[in-house]
């Protein structure tokens, strides 16, 4: 573990959840700047060595992967040197904040084919999964569209959130979910526009604190698809609320997640869905609730890390789609810079079984 902060805790958990059903996996070494908190994080996960320099960790015989969970502007550079040292890396997100440091570390990656290496957000949740089993023209007929979002009040605490040394901000710490959900959904976009800027930049936090924001909290992206499609997407830290989902729009339908209170609806002119409840949503006729799974570890992030290291099944957040989205997020901090729509130059495969006709809009009459 590079980076034993906060939210290390939830890759700890797993990995000692995963162990105790079997799946031989455990941390073996920490490192934080700091070496008492690596001492301490170390002894409290029963790790027998803790580091303050990550490249000594990589250079550690026994560690065959790494979890990267350090402040957003280490994140690329770590990531290279742990594939460089043949470790298989998983890197919380922003996988970038540099878009230079993105591409050596795609390049980095294509060098060591053989090193499994994750970027997250990790978006194959039990709605999203139970979602693509109607994303098909049979419930929603040719797909036409996307919104998505992550929205809410901002940070509760006064502290480095708001700070520019940070690299976050809106952009970089939030609107990396429903990006990576529109990605996962939609595949590669090809231009796009955004709107950017600091709405609040005197804060009065959750906490009840009081802070000179530097961030940006209020973003908006347009993107534009090959076959004429277009994706509407906004994470702003000035809602009252928190919302954060995604509607797919088809020609005869719509699938709403986690929208509106409802985990998953599918509106369908077409079809209803073998297990769909007929439910009063929002005015709009033809609406089904349908029941999501419950959550699996074994479906769960370091799970789903190790069994791509393994080769058990594919990688469904990768190199590929990381980059995707880290285009996105720089090229819509420059599209906001200089007024334009910008050509996007990542591409990536769709992992589900997507209709291979369903975004093309162009043949027959719809």
């Amino acid at each position: 573990m590079i980076g034993t902060g906060q939210i290390s805790k939830r890759f700890f958990d797993q990995a000692e959840k995963l162990n105790e059903r079997g799946w031989n996996v455990r941390f073996t070494a920490t490192c934080a700047a700091h070496e008492e908190t690596a001492r301490a994080k170390a002894e409290e996960r029963g790790c027998a060595r803790w580091y303050t320099d990550h490249r000594r960790l990589l250079d550690d015989p026994e560690v065959d992967a790494v979890i990267i969970t350090t402040p957003h502007a280490l994140h690329t550079a770590m990531a290279t040197d742990a594939v460089q040292a043949g470790k298989h890396a998983l890197v919380e997100k922003p996988m970038t904040t540099l878009w230079e440091q993105a591409l050596q570390l795609a390049e980095a990656s294509r060098a060591h084919s053989d090193v499994t290496l994750m970027a997250l957000p990790y978006v194959d949740n039990p709605t999203f999964l139970k979602a693509l089993k109607h994303a098909r023209e049979e419930y929603i007929g040719k797909i036409t569209g996307i919104e998505a979002e992550l929205s809410f009040p901002g940070p509760p605490r006064s502290n480095w959130y708001y700070s520019a040394e940070a690299e976050g901000g809106a952009m970089l710490d939030t609107m990396v979910y429903p990006l990576a959900r529109v990605a996962a959904l939609m595949g590669p976009a090809k231009r796009i526009t955004a709107l950017v800027n600091r709405l609040i930049p005197h804060r009065v936090t959750g906490d009840g604190g009081r802070v000179e924001s530097a961030v940006d909290d209020n973003v908006s992206i347009l993107l534009e698809y090959a076959t004429g499609q277009q994706a509407q997407v906004h994470s702003i830290w000035a809602r009252s609320y928190m919302t954060n989902g995604t509607v797919l729009h088809g020609r005869h339908g719509a699938i709403f997640m986690g929208r509106y209170g409802q985990p998953l609806v599918v509106k369908s002119d077409l079809k209803a869905p073998p297990d769909g409840q007929p439910v009063e949503y929002l005015g709009i006729p033809n609406c089904y609730t349908v029941p999501v799974p419950t959550s699996e570890l074994e479906g769960e992030i370091v799970a789903h890390f190790v069994k791509a290291i393994r080769k058990e099944s594919p990688l469904h957040c990768g190199i590929d789609v990381g980059m995707h989205v880290a285009e996105q997020q720089m090229m819509a901090y420059r599209s906001a810079q200089e007024g334009k729509m910008i050509d996007l130059t990542t591409t990536f495969d769709v992992w589900w079984p997507r209709e291979p006709a369903i975004m093309d809009l162009a043949s027959g009459w719809l």
